[in-house]
């Protein structure tokens, strides 16, 4: 994504900045984007809340600096307050299911949570914690609902993969997306037409169709791009349209994303095949992708798609597919996690050096997201420090606050703290659910909690590696 920081201005906690940092809000959000008044009006209330929040709390007792600073995408403006003060979270958090008129710090955090289009908190180990704000940004160009796809006959099945390039190619992408999911994929902005080939442009994806050289769209799919892993993009929004089903397309999708890789430099391609549908996950296999991790009730049961007819969460393999047999990896890992990642590891063909080094870092760097359009928390940790319990139970403490369904912890194998933390997330009650190597970033450990269930193995409908790695799963966890 285009993220790029537009003002940054540091201040000291003294009420009287509050005022001329708002006027400063004002004069970059009015030169740098059109967001229209009332919606501007809430995003500036709640960054001086926040603010006014940390003036109040983060020193209590001394003095110390807060940074304000403006990002802007295409898609949103994101406000942040970062300090090295007392930590924020609970700063901000309320009972969803139970909200208390009465209670000032209630009904503030309410309204705060309401008026925005996204929240989030980053520990940034020396550097203090981060919490920001986001706005989307709402576009001229109105959603139009594309026409549904009419049952045709297929002129000829002389398949070759296009590029979406032109607004013409991202509207017939729209409708191949539509086809399947409805108006319920998970990212949200593939609707719209300016959207979708902004992210294109920014790098978030890179779209392709299938035609025959009769013209008929047979079948688009994406590699999308993300900062938690770096240069291993995952093969995403996979439509085969009916019609040409049988005839080998995703093989062929899986071909031209893998010499696209070699040819781009990609370390690595990651897939995730549904727990239920045995086609896809061979489909993987053949395309010598690893099975390396598990993934319960990861999408949420408001996906539409016919792999969910009984819209409930849907269970994910992670798999990857390593391209660059000359990266190396230094992994700190748990003792009883070792056996398990070897295995991985030799099947993908990469190098990689086991240590024993057993360190806490001074503090802990940790991001947590949430996601009311998934009901889930996610939480990436590169370092962790004594802290780290008290982080990860104010996690879950506000994912059962906020109704969430599930929180995912990703935790990098390449700090010494790791062993640390997964001993102290086991504690909190998340379970091993696998790894995720591949990424420039960090090699991860994946772990799980479902909120109000315990997580569950035996109903997945599995083959070859994914059945294997299931089982291994489930003894690592008994």
């Amino acid at each position: 994504m285009n993220r790029r920081k537009i003002a940054s201005i540091e201040i000291y906690d003294k009420s009287f900045y509050l005022g001329a940092v708002m006027n400063f809000l004002d004069a970059i959000a009015a030169h740098h984007t059109s967001q229209d008044f009332s919606r501007y009006n809430r995003l500036r209330y709640v960054a001086g809340e926040l603010l006014k929040s940390r003036i109040e709390k983060a020193y209590p007792g001394t003095t110390g600096a807060i940074i304000f600073e403006v990002y802007l995408t295409d898609a949103y403006i994101e406000v942040s307050v970062t300090d090295k003060g007392i930590p924020v979270w609970t700063d901000f958090a309320y009972d969803k299911a139970r909200i208390d008129v009465s209670d000032r710090e209630t009904m503030q955090n309410f309204l705060l949570d309401f008026m925005v289009d996204g929240f989030g908190i980053e520990q940034l180990g020396q550097g203090g914690q981060r919490i920001y704000v986001r706005m989307n940004i709402l576009h001229k160009i109105a959603f139009q609902e594309p026409e549904s796809y009419p049952d045709i006959e297929v002129l000829d099945t002389n398949i070759t993969i296009k590029s979406v390039e032109t607004c013409e190619d991202a509207l017939e992408a729209i409708r191949c997306i539509y086809s399947e999911y409805g108006y319920s994929y998970c990212y949200e902005k593939l609707y719209y037409i300016d959207n979708f080939m902004n992210a294109i442009k920014d790098k978030e994806i890179m779209s392709f169709l299938a035609v025959n050289d009769h013209g008929q769209t047979a079948g688009h799919f994406a590699l999308a791009f993300s900062d938690t892993f770096r240069n291993m993009p995952e093969i995403s929004t996979v439509v085969i349209r009916k019609e040409f089903r049988g005839l080998g397309l995703f093989a062929l999708f899986m071909d031209h994303c893998m010499e696209l890789g070699r040819k781009l430099g990609f370390r690595a391609l990651m897939g995730q095949p549904v727990a239920f549908h045995p086609f896809s996950q061979k489909a993987f296999l053949r395309s010598e992708f690893t099975a390396t991790a598990v993934l319960l009730a990861y999408i949420d049961s408001a996906i539409e798609s016919e792999y969910n007819p009984d819209k409930r969460r849907l269970d994910l393999f992670a798999s990857v597919r390593m391209l660059d047999h000359t990266a190396r990896s230094k992994l700190y890992l748990p003792k009883e996690l070792r056996a398990f990642t070897e295995g991985i590891f030799a099947k993908l063909g990469c190098r990689y050096e086991l240590l024993d080094e057993e360190t806490l870092s001074a503090s802990t760097a940790v991001n947590i997201e949430t996601s009311s359009r998934m009901k889930s928390t996610k939480i990436l940790l590169m370092r962790a420090a004594e802290d780290l319990e008290h982080i990860l139970l104010d996690a879950v403490k506000n994912t059962i606050k906020g109704h969430h369904e599930l929180i995912e912890l990703l935790i990098a194998m390449n700090d010494p703290s790791c062993s640390y933390a997964y001993r102290v997330a086991q504690k909190c009650g998340f379970v091993f659910s696998g790894l995720l190597p591949g990424s420039e970033n960090a090699d991860y450990i994946v772990m799980q909690m479902l909120i109000g269930s315990e997580c569950g193995y035996d109903h997945l409908v599995t083959v070859g590696e994914f059945e294997e790695i299931r089982k291994e799963i489930v003894r690592l966890n008994s």
